[in-house]
C-alpha cells in the first residue's frame, strides 16, 4: 500500500513510520530534513508556498501545534491563531488537497470530547476540523480521538507534564469502563491502531477512541 504521512516528524507520525509502516511504500511530508527508514521517501514542503500532494492509497494527517498543558484548559489569546493555523487551517487544507489528488482514504487525529459547539477552544477547533473534513467525499474517513498521548517527544516535556502523566497514569488504572476514553494512550498504541483501521474494509466516517484500540 502507498501511504502519505503529514506531521511525519511529530510524536505520532514518527511512531507510525518507524513502528508500523516498514512493509509499505511511504512518502513522509515534513518541513525539515529528517533521517527516516530506507523505505521512506521524504517530501520537503513549505506550507506557506504552493505545493501539491502525491497520489496514495491512504493519507495519515498527524499534525498538531505544540501546546502547553494549561492551554488545553484555557488557551492563551496569543496562542489561538497559531494553534488554529495548524490544527484547523493546515489540516483541512491538506485534506482537501488529498481529495483533489485522488486519494480515497484518510486518517486524522482529533481529541477526546472534540465538538464544534464545545466551550473549550481546543476541543471546539478540533470539532470544527472534523466537520470540515467530513464534507469531503472520501471513501474512508477515520477520525481518532485519543486522550493525552504518551511517548518520547523530540523536546523534553516540562515538570508539569511529567507530574500530570504520573498522576493520570495511576488514576487511569482504576477508571470505570465508561470512562476508558479518558485514559492516557501510548503513541505506539495509537499508531498501530491507525494502521489497522486503515487496512480494514470499513468505509464511511469512522470515529475511534481508547475503547476501540487493541
Amino acid at each position: 500500500m502507498k501511504i502519505l504521512v503529514a506531521g511525519s516528524t511529530g510524536l505520532v507520525g514518527k511512531t507510525l513510520i518507524y513502528e508500523c509502516l516498514q512493509k509499505h511504500e511511504v512518502i513522509a511530508i515534513s518541513r525539515r530534513p529528517f533521517k527516516f527508514p530506507n523505505n521512506v521517501k521524504q517530501e520537503l514542503i513549505d506550507f506557506n508556498k504552493d505545493f501539491s500532494l502525491k497520489p496514495a492509497d491512504h493519507f495519515f494527517i498527524c499534525l498538531g501545534y505544540p501546546l502547553q498543558l494549561f492551554d488545553l484548559i484555557y488557551m492563551r489569546p496569543k496562542i489561538k491563531p497559531r494553534f488554529e493555523e495548524v490544527d484547523y487551517i493546515l489540516v483541512t487544507k491538506l485534506a482537501k488537497m488529498a481529495f483533489e489528488a485522488g486519494i480515497k482514504n484518510i486518517s486524522v487525529i482529533s481529541a477526546v470530547m472534540a465538538g464544534k459547539n464545545s466551550l473549550n477552544h481546543y476541543l471546539k477547533i478540533k470539532g470544527e476540523m472534523e466537520e470540515e473534513i467530513k464534507k469531503l467525499s472520501f471513501n474512508k474517513i477515520n477520525i481518532f480521538r485519543p486522550s493525552h498521548l504518551l511517548g518520547k517527544r523530540e523536546n523534553n516535556v516540562g515538570l508539569d507534564v511529567q507530574i500530570f502523566e504520573k498522576v493520570t497514569n495511576i488514576f487511569g488504572k482504576v477508571l470505570p469502563s465508561q470512562l476508558k476514553d479518558f485514559k492516557n494512550v501510548e503513541a505506539k498504541t495509537l499508531a498501530k491502531n491507525m494502521l489497522t483501521k486503515a487496512l480494514n474494509d470499513k468505509t464511511g466516517v469512522n470515529y475511534y477512541s481508547h475503547k476501540d484500540f487493541d
